[in-house]
């Protein structure tokens, strides 16, 4: 008996999000003064994020919060572009707090607040910024002496992590 290879791909339609949907998300939102957190009353996400089945999919909590503030009125979001609580509160939903960043902003942001280490402070650097400068300085294109290998070597790294220093790619703080 030959066997059949079947697609199984499964795609779940998504339904229009609807009036009652809207107001089923802001029932479970405890909403406070204006300039108060509007937190999410459910069950949160390791990470501290609300999670709200509507439509046939899930959504984070502060995206339906910022597209339906104003009821079943939708407010579109580029694609380039996230939602984020300027009050740094992953659970609230208060429309006032949540505002558009792309991902550089934030991550910014969060270096600036201490919520991400980079360079030397990570535990896992083997380097500093110091060396980070001098292996920019001491890089030549097409040289024999201080090529990736070379300058890996020296510094106990791999030649990608050389490479990544030199285009930018890592250590762009420097």
């Amino acid at each position: 008996m030959g066997r059949h290879r079947v697609d199984m791909t499964y795609k779940r339609k998504r339904k229009p999000i609807t009036q009652q949907d809207v107001d089923r998300f802001w029932s479970k939102v405890d909403i406070r003064e204006p300039d108060e957190c509007w937190n999410w009353q459910l069950k949160l996400t390791k990470h501290g994020y609300g999670l709200f089945a509507a439509g046939g999919t899930l959504h984070r909590c502060t995206r339906f919060a910022y597209v339906h503030r104003n009821g079943l009125q939708t407010h579109h979001i580029p694609k380039d572009l996230r939602i984020n609580a300027k009050c740094g509160n992953k659970a609230c939903c208060n429309p006032a707090h949540l505002q558009l960043f792309n991902h550089q902003e934030i991550w910014d942001k969060m270096a600036e607040d201490g919520k991400i280490v980079v360079g030397s402070k990570h535990r896992m650097s083997k380097l500093t910024e110091q060396d980070i400068l001098d292996i920019r300085e001491r890089y030549t294109p097409k040289s024999l002496i201080d090529n990736y290998q070379r300058i890996a070597d020296d510094y106990g790294v791999t030649p990608g992590c050389i490479r990544d220093i030199i285009i930018r790619k890592t250590w762009r703080h420097v």
